[in-house]
């Protein structure tokens, strides 16, 4: 049912902003048919015997299953109101703690899980044709993006396998079997997400394969190449939990072999820059010529910036940009204070001669230019 949640979250996302009316749409057909009002032919007062404890135990089970059934489809979102009633009896209902002793008392428990169940079993059928569409849309968006990716070109057969799967869905939604379709959207779905997830491994390998980044860290990439061709095994075999954990342990890993590889090349240009930034700021570059010292700021954010997005060659040449401005700014900073300190020694004032110079210079020079 975790994974049921997972999916149910992004389904939500998509169609989170739109309400559904709650229509009655009928019973689904292979719903189990909840319990009417009971009739009692027996002496209600005496104890309740372990049948019958039985039997609340599996009516607090099945109310249990339906709310999860309910919540799985969006129920909050399409019946807001329906599922705020169901909700204040579930938990009045759980919150009991005193325990029925009569067979009276038990069967008025019995009757009240069943009318919850009952509650959240309308809010299913009255939210599964609204969600279906959203399952439709979010099987539609996690392709498109599989095949952004590059799925198509390098799996097309095991794309086609997640097509058939969504295929299943629309297929058993339309002869009724409510069940079934959730099933085999689900399955669509992690395939296609499976699949990207994949082809994003598949291109961060071509990337390390480019910059011959294979000699930086090739345990972690030949780790990350076995991870790939497990996943793809798990795939055929239908383990799609354990698929996806290794498609995501691929791309983490050929990111870290690229991460590696560029680590000394951007480095090296992310220390002149901080060099230069240093010696900037040593010369009060920031307040003497603000303008400047702003602009090679601006410059080095964005390297920083480019460095968390993994955009390395973007990264590079930001921190190259940024070192130079800065060597602009601490040269135009120290010309500024050589201006100063030369008018005032022109000045044949006794205060060029002594400590206060420095001080006083700096009060010329504090402002921008």
């Amino acid at each position: 049912m975790k994974q049921r949640i997972q999916y149910l979250l992004l389904a939500g996302l998509i169609f989170s902003l739109f309400f559904f009316s709650c229509k009655t749409t009928g019973a689904v057909d292979d719903l189990p048919d909840t319990q009417g009002p009971v009739t009692y032919k027996e002496d209600l007062s005496e104890p309740a015997g372990d049948s019958l404890y039985d039997a609340l135990a599996e009516a607090e089970a099945r109310a249990r299953e339906a709310r999860s059934w309910a919540e799985y489809l969006n129920g909050p979102i399409h019946c807001p109101n329906e599922w705020k009633d169901a909700e204040g009896r579930f938990q009045t209902a759980s919150s009991r703690k005193d325990v029925p002793k009569t067979k009276g008392e038990v069967y008025g428990r019995i009757d009240e899980w069943n009318g919850i169940r009952q509650a959240y079993d309308d809010i299913f059928n009255a939210s599964f044709e609204p969600f279906f569409a959203e399952q439709e849309a979010a099987l539609a968006k996690a392709r498109e993006k599989a095949v952004e990716a590059g799925a198509e070109d390098l799996v097309p057969d095991r794309l086609a396998i997640a097509d058939g799967y969504a295929g299943k869905s629309k297929e058993l939604y339309e002869g009724g079997d409510v069940y079934g379709s959730l099933n085999a959207g689900k399955d669509a779905w992690d395939r296609y997400r499976i699949l990207e997830t994949l082809a994003l491994a598949h291109n961060k390998q071509m990337e390390a394969d480019e910059y011959d980044f294979f000699s930086a860290d090739p345990e972690t990439y030949m780790l990350a190449a076995e991870a790939g061709n497990n996943s793809v095994d798990l795939y055929d075999e239908g383990d799609l939990v354990k698929s996806q954990e290794q498609a995501t342990a691929a791309l983490e890993g050929f990111r870290e072999v690229i991460r590696n590889g560029w680590f000394a090349s951007v480095e090296e240009k992310a220390s002149v820059a901080r060099e230069w930034r240093s010696a900037a700021q040593e010369a009060k570059a920031d307040v003497a010529v603000r303008t400047d010292f702003n602009a090679a700021e601006s410059v080095y954010n964005q390297a920083h910036v480019a460095l968390r997005a993994e955009q390395y060659t973007q990264a590079m040449d930001l921190f190259e940009q940024s070192g130079k401005l800065f060597e602009v700014a601490h040269k135009n900073a120290m010309d500024k204070r050589a201006i100063a300190e030369e008018a005032l020694r022109r000045t044949g004032e006794k205060l060029a001669e002594s400590e206060e110079l420095g001080q006083y210079a700096d009060e010329i020079i504090g402002g921008d230019e």
